[in-house]
């Protein structure tokens, strides 16, 4: 009767296991295992709407100034204050510069990537045409050899009578 009420209880623990994991369990968890156990949640409450949180718009920076205006031709008698005009416009060109060559890059990428689809996607139409192809040879050769059989039944069944 023991060994009864420890299977049953053996077997409750490992049912709840699903539902309530140990902070120790918890923290030593795969991602795989993290996901899992989002995907569990999820799917145990199929009714309910899920969130799904929209991507966050991109930064842009400041653009810079197309003019500027008080610039001294040389160091010379410059003023305090300068130093740090300077320092700003250097900053402003540096992220437009970098603003601008993230932009490629980013371009770039897409039209990698979306030669990249429609490479693969032209191997895939390929393939299928090419098996596609051999369905329909084999398809034919069978419908061939059914009527070579059929042709010959009905002429042995004609010598016969």
């Amino acid at each position: 009767m023991a060994s009864e009420e420890t299977a049953q209880t053996v077997t409750k623990k490992d049912q709840d296991t699903k539902e309530w994991l140990s902070p120790a369990q918890r923290h030593n968890m795969t991602e795989t295992e993290k996901r899992q156990r989002q995907l569990d949640r999820l799917f145990s409450k199929i009714d309910t709407p899920v969130f799904i949180p929209e991507p966050k718009p991109e930064k842009k920076e400041h653009k810079a100034k197309d003019f500027v205006a008080n610039v001294s031709g040389s160091s010379a008698g410059a003023g305090s204050g300068d130093f740090h005009v300077y320092r700003a416009l250097r900053r402003r060109e540096y992220t437009r510069l970098g603003n601008m060559e993230s932009e490629e890059r980013k371009e770039r990428e897409k039209k990698a990537y979306q030669d990249e689809i429609a490479r693969k996607k032209a191997e895939d139409d390929e393939r299928t045409a090419k098996k596609r192809a051999r369905r329909q040879k084999r398809k034919q050769n069978q419908s061939d050899k059914s009527d070579k059989d059929t042709s010959k039944k009905q002429k042995t069944q004609d010598s016969k009578d």
